[in-house]
């Protein structure tokens, strides 16, 4: 279900590289820290069907209001993520699970789980190269939102923190 999921996004960011090299490499980072971090199968499953359409939300976002502010990618997400999966096949739970990560992926005080948390890091470790964020930013960004042993030695690392 994953490789069909990750086809539909490479598919559905058709004539936009920059954003399905994007899904790509958070879906990388997500699973990694994942299988590092030890969580059990249907988690990383749930985990790395999410990083696949954590950003589903833009395309709409800028359709309908002009911008892709990370509210508006959440507002418009959730329910696409949510349609696409059940045409899938997904399971219904699983689905809404994913489009709650959808939903909240750019909320950082709301953090309920290890797949939550975990897109989040995966997400901010493509943002901070993509985005040329400054040492320092990336330094504070870790401090305050990282809570995975994985996810911070590879800002770390990445980062030269």
């Amino acid at each position: 279900m994953l490789n069909k999921l990750y086809r539909e996004m490479i598919a559905y960011e058709a004539g936009c590289p920059e954003r399905a090299q994007h899904l790509v490499k958070v879906h990388s980072f997500a699973r990694h820290i994942a299988l590092m971090e030890g969580v059990d199968e249907h988690t990383r499953f749930v985990i790395e069907a999410a990083a696949l359409v954590h950003d589903i939300g833009i395309k709409p976002a800028l359709e309908k209001h002009g911008s892709s502010a990370g509210p508006l990618q959440e507002k418009e997400g959730a329910p696409i993520a949510r349609a696409l999966l059940l045409r899938l096949g997904f399971d219904p739970a699983d689905a809404d699970r994913v489009a709650y990560l959808v939903g909240h992926h750019h909320t950082y005080d709301a953090i309920d789980g290890p797949d939550y948390q975990i897109l989040v890091e995966a997400d901010f470790l493509v943002n901070y190269y993509e985005n040329g964020m400054s040492k320092e930013r990336v330094a504070e960004s870790v401090g305050r939102i990282f809570r995975t042993k994985t996810g911070t030695e590879m800002a770390n690392t990445m980062f030269s923190l």
